[in-house]
């Protein structure tokens, strides 16, 4: 038996329901099923998990991560993707000369990689790097970054269409953008940010650009 619905905000402790399946950030004793943290509970038929409201990023394989270059050592950098750990990157997977890898990237570029491997204590590896020249870089509750993207990037295309920016959406909570209306971009990020939760966001972000455009 279910005692909250799809979307309801929980609270640490917070009674779920009994003989459910549950998933993410739940507990169960005696049969009864908790929330583990404060969040929103996903109801998927008998299976309930719950999303936090907040909290660091955790790196998973195959995240897209926007980090910056830390320190600089023989044969790889050390990466800061705003996790518990410093990841590390092979000099590798730019060159496979000896080269002083500083010619490359230097302490305080910011690139956009992919975490290859993911250790017990979360400190990672990341390939396939870019630099990113100029732009905007700004930060994000890591936790509502698939609201940012939204389902299939419906809400990352949206955001790419009206404001005529490139925006590259880091899993760990960084976004860089640049050209276009990077302003209004940036203010409609924030405010998804802020409604994270809030039921019909996507027709509400898509009224609010279709506003702001229209006034422009």
């Amino acid at each position: 038996m279910l005692n909250v619905k799809d979307r309801d905000l929980v609270l640490p402790g917070q009674n779920l329901g009994n003989e459910l399946f549950f998933d993410l950030n739940c507990y169960s004793e005696d049969g009864v099923v908790y929330s583990a943290v404060e969040g929103m509970v996903r109801v998927d038929g008998r299976k309930v998990k719950v999303v936090p409201s907040s909290g660091g990023y955790i790196p998973k394989e195959e995240d897209v991560v926007i980090g910056v270059v830390a320190e600089v050592l023989s044969g790889k950098w050390l990466i800061d993707i705003n996790s518990a750990y410093l990841c590390s990157m092979r000099g590798e997977e730019v060159t496979r000369e000896k080269k002083d890898l500083s010619q490359f990237y230097k302490a305080g570029d910011v690139i956009t990689a992919k975490v290859a491997r993911v250790n017990e204590v979360y400190s990672c590896e990341l390939i396939k790097p870019w630099k990113m020249e100029s732009g905007l870089i700004i930060d994000v509750n890591p936790k509502r970054i698939p609201r940012v993207v939204g389902k299939q990037k419906s809400m990352l295309n949206m955001l790419r269409e009206k404001t005529g920016s490139r925006i590259i959406v880091g899993q760990n909570g960084k976004i860089w953008l640049k050209d276009g209306k990077v302003d209004l971009a940036v203010k409609t990020i924030k405010r998804i940010e802020r409604y994270a939760q809030k039921q019909g966001l996507t027709d509400m972000i898509a009224e609010s650009l279709a506003r702001e455009t229209a006034s422009n």
